[in-house]
C-alpha cells in the first residue's frame, strides 16, 4: 500500500504530516488611529497599570525595563539604570515598534549627572534610534516652566544624598527650593502607601513655593493631586504625570479640551481635573494652535 504524499513514515515512529506552505495572500490589519509611545523603565518600576490608566484611549504604551541589579536606590544604581549602553539597548529594542516618542521613565537616572548628563541620555537615545527622547527630569523642568514656578517644594522617597542631586539639579536650570523633604529609603519604594505619599507632600509644602514637586516614578499618585492641591494651595506636579505630559504632547496626543469631564482623569490628576494638570493641557493645546495658525 503506497504512502500518500502528506504522509511520512518513520520506522519507529507515528506517522506524521508534511508541513505544507499556505498558498492563499496573506492579509494584514489595517494600521489604526492608536499612538505607539516606547518606555524605558528600571527593573523594578511597578506602575505599568497607572500609566495607562494616564491616558487617552487613542494612546498604548510599549514597555521595556534595564537588567536587574541588586542594589539599593541610591547614587550608584541611579547612574547604573542610566548606563549609556543599558540605555541605548533598551531604547533600540522598541524601535522594532516605531513608537512616535520614547520615554526613559526614571527621574533619578536622569538627574543624577546634571543638565549636562540629562541631555547626553536624550541624544543618546535618538542616536540609537528614537524618533523624540524623553526623560523624566527633563519633562520636570518643561513642567515647571510652563506653569510658571520659579520656587519649588521638592518631596521625594530617597535618601539624602540622592535627594540632594535633584535640588542640585533644580539649582543648575534656575530653579530656587524653599523647602526639601524625604522618606530615605533604598528599597520597595513601589510599596510606600498613599496615605504616606499625600504626608510627605503636605509636609513639603511651603508658603514662598510656586509648586511642589513629588519625584520618582516608582510612587503611585494617579486621582490625589486634585485634592492635595486644593489643600495645599498651589499646583502639585508628579514625576510620571509630567513624564507621559512630555510624551503625549511630542505625540500630539493629548486632549484638545482640557476642561472635559470626561478627560479628567488624564495624567493621573484625578476628577476634577488637577490644576496643575490643567495648566499643562492648556499649554500644550496652545502650542498645537500656534504650529497650526
Amino acid at each position: 500500500m503506497s504512502t500518500p504524499e502528506s504522509v511520512v513514515e518513520v520506522p519507529g515512529r507515528r506517522a506524521r504530516p508534511v508541513s505544507r506552505q499556505f498558498v492563499d495572500p496573506i492579509e494584514y490589519e489595517a494600521d489604526g488611529s492608536q499612538v505607539r509611545v516606547g518606555v524605558v523603565v528600571p527593573f523594578d518600576f511597578g506602575l505599568d497599570w497607572e500609566y495607562w490608566g494616564y491616558l487617552p484611549a487613542d494612546v498604548e504604551l510599549h514597555f521595556t525595563r534595564t537588567p536587574y541589579l541588586n542594589k539599593p536606590v541610591g547614587l550608584e544604581l541611579a547612574r547604573a539604570v542610566a548606563k549609556p549602553s543599558v540605555l541605548a539597548r533598551a531604547t533600540r529594542s522598541l524601535t522594532a515598534l516605531d513608537p512616535v516618542a520614547t520615554v526613559y521613565a526614571c527621574s533619578s537616572g536622569s538627574f543624577v549627572d546634571g543638565l549636562q548628563g540629562e541631555a547626553r541620555l536624550r541624544q543618546l537615545m535618538l542616536d540609537a534610534g528614537a524618533r523624540v527622547a524623553i526623560t523624566s527630569a527633563g519633562a520636570m523642568l518643561d513642567a515647571l516652566r510652563v506653569i510658571g514656578a520659579g520656587r519649588v517644594s521638592v518631596a521625594t522617597p530617597y535618601d539624602r544624598r540622592l535627594t540632594d542631586r535633584l535640588v542640585d539639579f533644580l539649582d543648575e536650570a534656575g530653579f530656587e527650593t524653599p523647602s526639601v523633604t524625604h522618606l530615605g529609603m533604598k528599597r520597595q519604594i513601589s510599596r510606600v502607601s498613599r496615605r504616606t505619599i499625600a504626608e510627605l507632600i503636605r509636609s513639603s509644602a511651603h508658603p514662598d513655593s510656586d509648586a511642589v514637586f513629588l519625584s520618582c516614578t516608582s510612587l503611585r499618585t494617579r486621582g490625589m493631586i486634585a485634592q492635595l492641591e486644593e489643600e495645599i494651595g498651589c499646583p502639585i506636579l508628579t514625576s510620571n504625570q509630567v513624564t507621559l505630559w512630555a510624551a503625549l504632547a511630542a505625540a500630539e496626543a493629548l486632549p484638545t479640551d482640557p476642561t472635559s469631564e470626561v478627560k479628567g482623569w488624564i495624567l493621573g490628576g484625578g476628577d476634577p481635573m488637577a490644576a496643575s494638570t490643567k495648566l499643562l493641557l492648556q499649554h500644550a493645546t496652545e502650542e498645537q494652535d500656534r504650529l497650526s495658525g
